[in-house]
């Protein structure tokens, strides 16, 4: 598949490095358009009403996105950690405006399995407005692995992360690494699972799994292909 027009949904700032941070450098190479959207302020659950930790949060956003190449960053600002205040209509008709609007051929989503309530309410309602009915500009829909919420949420059968979808970052882990880093505040030592160390050992993981030194693993949820219109015919 070839990514044209590409939509990155994160619940929070970290979510598309730790998901997508090796693939989205590889879709601009290859002439594609990515814009990442952070869905929730990223902030209000841990630190309610404090100003500087969300400008500063927001930083770290800009400069790891820079770093992957994402030519658009757009913020929301749903409640962190409150998705679940929120009418699920209100959710659903943000997002189907913000497809409609922009034609993304391809999104990727975090995983329905995943711990985090606020990934899985998001996966519900980008389910819901890319669903492939006539005129549906989305063409593929693909679900991510975020490293502490997605190993956590598959402790049944239904929630099991089951990736059918690798890409080799072995070009752009650095890259990853480079754009994780720039997330301090979201950034843990050692074993925990959000840090460098653990990210490239996830990676790694999902590269042996295919034959490659390092991968991004996905759920290919839904492939209405071809994404690039120039093949149609």
């Amino acid at each position: 598949m070839k990514f044209m027009n590409t939509l990155i949904v994160a619940a929070h700032p970290d979510d598309e490095v730790l998901g997508v941070g090796g693939t989205i450098p590889l879709i601009r190479r290859s002439g594609g358009k990515v814009s990442v959207l952070i869905v929730t302020d990223g902030s209000s659950a841990q630190y309610e009403s404090d100003r500087e930790i969300l400008v500063r949060k927001q930083g770290q956003a800009a400069e790891a996105n820079r770093l992957l190449g994402v030519e658009e960053l757009i913020h929301w600002d749903f409640p962190d950690m409150k998705l679940d205040t929120v009418p699920h209509i209100d959710l659903n008709r943000a997002f189907e405006r913000l497809f409609a609007d922009n034609k993304y051929d391809s999104v990727f989503v975090q995983s329905v399995g995943d711990i985090n309530l606020d990934h899985r309410l998001i996966n519900h309602s980008v389910m819901v407005a890319a669903r492939p009915t006539p005129g549906q500009p989305v063409r593929a829909l693909l679900s991510y692995f975020v490293n502490s919420s997605s190993e956590w949420g598959a402790r049944a059968p239904h929630t099991t992360f089951c990736p059918n979808y690798y890409i080799d970052i072995g070009e752009t882990i650095e890259t990853k690494l480079q754009a994780m880093a720039a997330y301090a505040d979201e950034l843990r030592d050692a074993p925990h699972p959000r840090s460098l160390e653990a990210i490239r050992q996830r990676a790694a993981v999902m590269g042996q799994e295919v034959g490659y030194h390092y991968a991004e693993a996905f759920h290919l949820i839904c492939y209405r292909g071809p994404l690039d219109d120039s093949r149609e015919s």
